[in-house]
């Protein structure tokens, strides 16, 4: 019914209409539809019929492929595919990345509007899905076997956990379709926001409140709960990968399942980006559910302070790092551990490394609370538990959620955050009806991780009707200010409905 409307208003079957983007787009029956059967006809032939002469060869032909046609891009200058053309046909570049043009179409359907995202995988486009009329994200998967293969594993777990998300109480990305399109496998997904880490950059890397945070935490171990239930590993858990939601119950969601896993089924050891990875990951220990747990405690450590708990530049920095504040691992697990000579000396003592700012860093020498500027013991019990050793001891996500911290905030109302030292004077709070998130640069200058592969998502705008509170921080200049000439914007938290 609503495509025989969309093509009653167009007067003729083929005929354009305009879309939101200003562009063209083709409305036609799927074949099989339950209108009259005299109003049947095939879809790929009348777009034929109407835009041949705007069709490059390689579509007049694959467009045959095709019962729905939605979108033509006609107005862009397309590629000239040819079966002779090397890098399949001239659509890919030498590494397998599609060739995307701005506003032709993926599959006669979506539209792709920009990039919004890179990786080792592919890319993620913002496209106009025309069928819907609703933005969505597509994942277009690098045209080569092996990324084809963790695809699927990635479209396995993302079936499974849509299926066990079916209230979208878990904070988790819902997979909307998959297909595949000139060699390349292609997943949509509900478009969300900016990612936590742009939020921590918006606000100039300061940190934010507890009770934003517990906030975070509360939604962050759903997830986790889900996830654990499942027996699915996310191994790439970081604020990359948590984005602002209008949907859910926790007004964010974890993305990108690509380097996921179910936990009797592990393909790769070399997991997890650099500043979250877990010390059994490292050290070359089987691993388990318990890594997300790790990479947890390192992300709300983030977001009080700005900055990584554990910055190393590499591995063995990395445990260096972890040394500093957790003091040596026990002995039988570094004893244990396949790739211990890497960091540890025949006597098990550590290896030195000096940095390249000439730092160099012993174990046992800094404690969390100074490193978090935070004597709150509740949100530090939080932290250590799930920053243990021994993956067996470390806090679940069922631990977690019954944690004193995550229970004190569900006692207690948002109250305005103020560091230590801070008066009344030093900071302007306002509420005010908000209508989209302000996202920052996507540039990391304080994560140059080589091992992150970065994804993410434009603005999102909370529910209409709704009241955000936006809290706009203004801390004093002597506060504030590192350098004389250093200016500071006014800093933007998440606005919570």
């Amino acid at each position: 019914p609503n495509r025989w409307h969309l093509t009653q208003h167009c007067k003729t079957a083929g005929a354009e209409c305009p879309t939101k983007s200003g562009k063209r787009t083709v409305f036609i029956f799927q074949v099989g539809d339950s209108v009259n059967p005299a109003l049947f006809f095939r879809a790929n032939l009348t777009a034929l019929k109407h835009f041949q002469k705007q069709l490059t060869v390689y579509e007049q032909e694959e467009i045959m492929d095709y019962s729905e046609i939605w979108y033509l891009g006609l107005d862009t200058k397309k590629i000239e595919g040819s079966q002779e053309s090397p890098h399949n046909s001239g659509y890919d570049d030498e590494h397998g990345n599609y060739l995307k043009v701005l506003h032709d179409h993926i599959a006669y359907r979506y539209e792709v509007l920009e990039v919004i995202g890179k990786g080792s995988f592919g890319q993620v486009l913002k496209c106009l899905d025309h069928k819907t009329n609703e933005m969505v994200a597509i994942k277009v998967i690098r045209n080569k076997k092996r990324f084809h293969q963790q695809a699927l594993v990635e479209l396995k777990i993302l079936d499974a956990v849509r299926r066990k998300d079916r209230d979208n109480c878990h904070n988790v990305i819902h997979m909307k379709e998959y297909f595949s399109f000139r060699g390349h496998l292609c997943i949509s997904f509900e478009l969300l926001g900016a990612n936590l880490y742009e939020l921590i950059k918006k606000n100039n890397f300061q940190g934010f409140s507890l009770a934003l945070i517990r906030r975070f935490a509360h939604s962050l171990l759903k997830c986790l709960q889900m996830l654990h239930r499942e027996k699915i590993i996310h191994c790439d858990l970081k604020p990359e990968n948590i984005l602002l939601s209008k949907r859910g119950q926790g007004n964010i969601k974890v993305v990108d399942f690509g380097s996921s896993c179910y936990e009797q089924q592990r393909v790769y050891t070399y997991i997890q980006s650099r500043f979250y990875r877990s010390p059994e990951v490292i050290l070359g220990h089987p691993y388990s559910m318990a890594i997300d747990m790790w990479s947890l405690g390192c992300i709300l450590a983030e977001l009080y302070t700005g900055y990584p708990l554990f910055p190393g530049e590499s591995e063995v920095e990395q445990i260096a790092c972890i040394m500093e504040v957790l003091d040596l691992p026990p002995s039988e697990f570094v004893l244990t551990a396949s790739r211990r000579r890497l960091f540890f000396d025949s006597k098990g003592n550590p290896r030195n490394i000096t940095n390249s700012k000439g730092k160099k860093r012993s174990p046992n020498s800094k404690d969390l609370a100074s490193m978090l500027k935070t004597n709150d013991p509740m949100f530090l019990d939080f932290i250590r538990r799930c920053l243990v050793w021994d993956p067996t001891k470390r806090m679940t996500p069922d631990e977690g959620i019954q944690h004193e911290w995550i229970h004190e905030g569900r006692l207690n109302k948002l109250r305005p955050f103020r560091r230590p030292g801070e008066t009344e004077n030093n900071c302007e709070y306002t509420c005010r009806r908000t209508t989209t998130n302000r996202t920052g640069d996507k540039d990391r200058h304080t994560h140059n991780d080589p091992d992150s592969k970065a994804e993410s998502d434009p603005e999102a705008k909370p529910d209409s009707g709704e009241c955000a509170a936006e809290i706009i921080v203004k801390p004093q200049s002597q506060a504030e200010s590192k350098t004389d000439s250093e200016e500071r914007e006014s800093h933007y938290l998440l606005p919570i409905i």
